[in-house]
């Protein structure tokens, strides 16, 4: 039997280039700008060995030029800002086109702006580009996005693939021998998981997670989510969150057997990332524990409490739009006056807690499947008892593993719209909120 009959992959499927393009997208993200014109000339020399690096020199710099083709007079010049803003933009592309107008004259016939930015180029960039090609008829003047770079490695032999982005990991999966049978493969498989760090707030240790996840194994490179650092645009990280999980699925459709969440980022963009996921996905979840500094969780939890109390709930056919808010209180107290000074006009109240709410309250999965057990059965009676509830308001004070599986029960077609607050004592209101999940 052929490896491909030996598991289910769609057509035209390769997990090596998911696994490359992970990668990739991860560079993109995490390096600096003189770390990422370094990732772009290495990426067009494979691509085009008579490309010319330029490096600065002495006083006299680069010549406004960060790598060229002599035989054409193609000058390239690569941005890849920390942080972008459009009137910092439009400066360096000015300054660097004139400046290489100037030290190249008629030597140059071809100008390319090359850019990596996470969430595109701001408006008035393609306008004053398109701009400068009217100018300079003579010239042709384009651009090379991030994404285009992909599409110049995803045409390259594997061997140079990986001299640019280094052997991909867990392929050995697939791959294990001529001869593996279907028994052999389903059973790697079967021992594989697809790893989520979602690290916005603070960075996780990939040993930790590899001990955590025993037993067992990552498949291919850990899928690093970290929308933005510091306090985020809510709206902007949402989308990020959205584009690399999407694209994640989608290209592991039929493949990866389960995935493992190590989560420690702002609340609402757990929720938000468990929502994505939906719990159609078989997923571990992971929970940092404070004392032992570690992401196992204990073998043997007597004293963890199970015990989530529900109050609240419509027991009969409410007619009127009522809106909804959700407190969950599992490491702190929510404060009904706090959220009903956030939402006001007469909202029907539930109520999720526990007898002692702490910090330390998770300590076994088991906690965390009747979470969302009794959430789910909170929107349940939302569904069945007030059928024209316009939004539901959710104040959640938990750890974040329990943020992600309250996501991963709301379903846009059944529900709606969920309101995700951000949770300040200064704050005035205290709960501001953050993100709508439609």
């Amino acid at each position: 039997m052929s490896l491909n009959a030996a598991i289910d992959v769609p057509q035209g499927y390769d997990p090596i280039t998911l696994n490359q393009y992970l990668w990739f997208k991860l560079h993109c993200h995490e390096c600096s700008p003189t770390e990422f014109q370094h990732f772009f000339e290495k990426i067009v020399k494979k691509s085009s060995p008579d490309f010319m690096a330029i490096r600065p020199y002495g006083n006299i710099g680069d010549r406004k030029c960060d790598g060229l083709f002599f035989s054409n007079g193609r000058v390239f010049q690569v941005y890849s800002p920390d942080e972008l803003t459009q009137a910092d933009l439009a400066r360096k592309i000015n300054d660097d086109f004139e400046g290489a107008l100037s030290h190249w004259k008629r030597d140059m016939n071809h100008w390319t702006f090359v850019y990596n930015v996470r969430r595109g180029l701001p408006p008035d960039v393609p306008r004053l580009l398109m701009g400068k090609k009217k100018k300079h008829s003579r010239l042709v003047i384009d651009h090379l996005s991030s994404e285009d770079l992909w599409e110049m490695i995803r045409n390259l032999s594997p061997q140079k693939r990986a001299e640019i982005l280094g052997a991909p990991n867990g392929y050995e999966l697939l791959f294990l021998s001529p001869s593996s049978s279907a028994d052999d493969v389903r059973e790697a498989l079967n021992e594989a998981c697809f790893v989520i760090v979602h690290d916005t707030m603070t960075p996780i240790n990939p040993m930790s997670v590899t001990e955590a996840l025993l037993p067992y194994k990552p498949f291919g490179g850990m899928l690093y989510v970290n929308p933005i650092p510091g306090k985020p645009p809510w709206d902007e990280a949402a989308a990020y969150q959205c584009e690399v999980i999407l694209n994640a699925l989608e290209r592991s459709r039929g493949v990866i057997p389960r995935f493992a969440v190590f989560s420690l980022s702002q609340i609402a963009l757990c929720v938000h990332l468990g929502f994505i996921l939906s719990d159609r996905l078989e997923a571990l979840w992971f929970q940092f524990d404070r004392d032992s500094k570690t992401w196992n969780w204990a073998e043997d939890s007597p004293n963890a409490d199970t015990n989530i109390k529900v109050t609240g709930l419509p027991k009969r056919m409410i007619e009127d739009k009522r809106e909804v808010i959700i407190r969950v209180s599992l490491s702190a107290t929510i404060s009904r006056k706090a959220t009903l000074d956030t939402v006001g006009d007469r909202p029907v109240e539930i109520e999720l807690s526990v007898s002692d709410p702490d910090v330390m309250w998770l300590r076994c999965r088991d906690q965390l499947v009747i979470l969302g057990q009794k959430f789910r059965d909170a929107l349940k009676a939302i569904e069945r008892n007030i059928p024209d509830c316009p939004r539901i308001h959710l104040f959640y004070a938990g750890p974040t593993g329990g943020a992600i599986v309250l996501g991963q029960q709301i379903n846009p077609r059944m529900h709606p719209p969920v309101e995700l607050y951000e949770y300040s004592r200064q704050g005035i209101p205290q709960h501001q909120r953050v993100l709508t999940l439609r």
